[in-house]
């Protein structure tokens, strides 16, 4: 699930069932139910920066990231939007509330291009409750997503922007991340305003301390990735490690 997407490509539009298919949430399912529900849903295009919803706004339906990026976001006391989750190709989002039947808790805006699945919650829910294979599924799933999501947004509104802007980084390396000789590729297009909008912070707080970072080789970064080249002092500097210099 490790794409490289420019924000600035025009993706090509997946299937309804290759969605799904690479929907490890949803790998429970049958290929018959698979089916169905591939023919209940529609694919969807989201240009960057797009709202796909907004908090509160109803669970008519979830999404499965077909091809792109969609960042998860919660508005702070400040009136500043911060992100708590990026998902990509093959991930669910907001599927949660739309099997609860409840608002969705969290924004949901397309980081890059993109194309996702449109499942309805009418279709979905039966499916849910008929299947224990797959609420032990979603259950799995699901628990560490939100343990990970809830740990972010502690520390993006509590920690020093330096904290916050490294607990972004891990959190990419996470979810993103692939170890080679030289240290974790980010292999996501994010710009310097995208990782500012995660960390809750200013354009060139981001960028003064990436640079200075770069300086410090922990890491190095070009048009299509990041280059994490010292977890170790990532981690130091998102428990309060390291001099913020902000």
């Amino acid at each position: 699930m490790r794409h490289s997407l420019s924000p600035t490509d025009v993706p090509e539009r997946p299937s309804n069932i290759s969605a799904l298919e690479a929907c490890t949430l949803l790998n429970a399912l049958t290929d018959e139910e698979r089916a169905s529900l591939a023919g209940e849903s529609f694919m969807a295009y989201a240009e960057r920066g797009e709202a796909i919803w907004l908090s509160g706004s109803p669970s008519l339906f979830c999404g499965v990231m077909g091809v792109g990026f969609v960042k998860m976001t919660k508005p702070t006391l400040q009136g500043m939007d911060v992100a708590v989750e990026l998902l990509g190709p093959g991930q669910c989002f907001g599927l949660m509330a739309a099997l609860e039947g409840r608002p969705f808790p969290l924004a949901a805006v397309a980081v890059t291009n993109a194309w996702y699945l449109k499942v309805p919650t009418r279709a979905l829910a039966p499916l849910y409750q008929s299947s224990s294979a797959l609420k032990d599924q979603v259950v799995r799933t699901i628990c560490p997503r939100l343990r990970r999501a809830h740990e972010m947004m502690g520390r993006l509104s509590s920690g020093r922007v330096e904290e916050r802007l490294a607990a972004v980084l891990m959190l990419l390396a996470d979810s993103y991340g692939t170890p080679d000789d030289d240290g974790t590729v980010i292999e996501v297009p994010l710009t310097r305003q995208d990782l500012s909008e995660m960390a809750g912070t200013t354009v060139e707080t981001t960028i003064r301390i990436m640079s200075r970072w770069q300086k410090e080789c922990l890491v190095s970064t070009d048009r299509r990735r990041i280059r994490l080249h010292d977890l170790a002092a990532l981690a130091g500097a998102m428990r309060g490690g390291l001099d913020a210099g902000s």
